[in-house]
């Protein structure tokens, strides 16, 4: 989906005043790279993120769960399940089914206690913010002071390792349906700006919020909303590379090297 004009405006302005006008520059032109390298990827598609779903208890659940584990096989489940109550849609009524019910029974897949004890303290958080509705919590979510907020959620031993870090914070607003929204994660999002050329996995040369940046402008010159390329990119991930092997084939020599080598390091020449 192409985002308005107001929507552009303001995207820059706020990295303008995030990054300078110096380093912004500098990441738009890794921006362009990266929009060319997703083009040029077999199998790369960009499509539309759906609607927001208008459920609190589900948003919450999709944003904790997440934190390393297996979203397909076992987050996704969990979500649509607790999509299934209702009662759940408001903060209030997630914590008053929470205390009330088993959570294997809401979730589908997960019983721990901890992980229990996680899911409340973050819908508690929100309800001390004022926050009850899924229109409450979309708007709080919407500025990045509310954002950065919620990495003051950090981890408690009486819960799993689940802190917000800014990855998750951004998952949140990724989940709300913010039209801006890029949750920069290692398997999808690092690994192919790794693999565009413009920062490697582990470098330190673009911190987090520099590379979500790289990643927002991609989507603007590719005509597309930033949640719209995230969605694409996790897309991709799961079909073309999760699912594919980890290794690929020299161009020259055909010795078997980790997909992501730039050089094959039996005879050294240069893989595309």
């Amino acid at each position: 989906m192409k985002p308005t004009n107001n929507q552009v405006s303001a995207l820059y302005q706020f990295l303008r005043l995030l990054h300078g006008s110096k380093l912004l520059s500098e990441l738009a032109n890794g921006a362009k790279t990266f929009a060319s390298y997703l083009n040029s990827l077999s199998g790369f598609k960009i499509v539309d993120a759906k609607p927001p779903h208008g459920h609190v208890g589900a948003a919450i659940v999709d944003g904790v769960l997440q934190v390393g584990k297996d979203y397909e096989k076992l987050v996704r489940p969990a979500v649509g399940r607790m999509k299934t109550f209702p009662q759940a849609a408001t903060v209030s009524g997630f914590i008053d089914l929470l205390n009330k019910q088993n959570l294997q029974y809401l979730t589908a897949k997960f019983k721990s206690g901890k992980v229990k004890y996680d899911l409340l303290r973050v819908a508690k958080f929100f309800l001390n913010k004022k926050i009850d509705t899924f229109e409450e919590l979309f708007d709080w979510l919407e500025s990045d002071k509310h954002r950065n907020e919620l990495m003051k959620i950090k981890r408690d031993p009486k819960g799993t390792v689940f802190c917000v870090g800014d990855k998750t914070a951004d998952y949140f607003r990724r989940a709300v349906g913010h039209w801006d929204a890029v949750a920069v994660d290692k398997g999808g999002i690092r690994q192919l700006l790794s693999e565009a050329g413009i920062v490697s996995m582990y470098s330190s040369k673009y911190n987090y919020k520099e590379k979500r940046s790289i990643v927002q402008l991609a989507a603007l010159y590719l005509d597309h909303r930033p949640i719209d390329l995230d969605k694409s990119i996790y897309n991709y991930y799961v079909n073309y590379i999760k699912g594919k092997s980890q290794t690929k084939y020299c161009i020259q020599c055909g010795a078997e090297i980790p997909r992501t080598a730039k050089y094959c390091s039996g005879c050294g020449i240069r893989q595309p």
